[in-house]
């Protein structure tokens, strides 16, 4: 990824953190989810909730994931360490993962991923 395409990720990122900060009392049911990813739409970025139905790392050292979109067909990418990590957890605990990236939720994409209790 080349250092303008690292700008624009930490800016989205940044836009997100400052737009979550003023939002109090948000809670995990669908209508706080709502809410969020609806503050997520307005600073540009895109909100998905799923499951994690495969994690895995390749010989090269990469971490390969997919992601299934509740309702809405799956993606299959290469994604970062840190985020690897919390796809490899939802999939061991059978929890659903919240993903917010810059465009569909692939690996060079992903700003944020949430494990969540539901």
């Amino acid at each position: 990824m080349d250092q303008a395409a690292n700008n624009e990720l930490a800016t989205m990122t940044e836009a997100l953190e400052s737009a979550f900060a003023n939002v109090s009392r948000t809670s995990v049911t669908d209508l706080g989810l709502r809410q969020l990813s609806e503050l997520a739409n307005e600073v540009g970025v895109s909100s998905f909730i799923g499951r994690v139905a495969l994690a895995g790392q390749n010989s090269d050292g990469s971490f390969r994931v997919q992601f299934n979109v509740d309702g809405d067909g799956g993606f299959v990418s290469l994604w970062p360490e840190w985020a690897f990590e919390l796809a490899k957890s939802a999939l061991l605990s059978d929890k659903r993962i919240w993903v917010i990236s810059n465009g569909d939720p692939l690996g060079t994409n992903l700003l944020q991923v949430s494990l969540m209790a539901t």
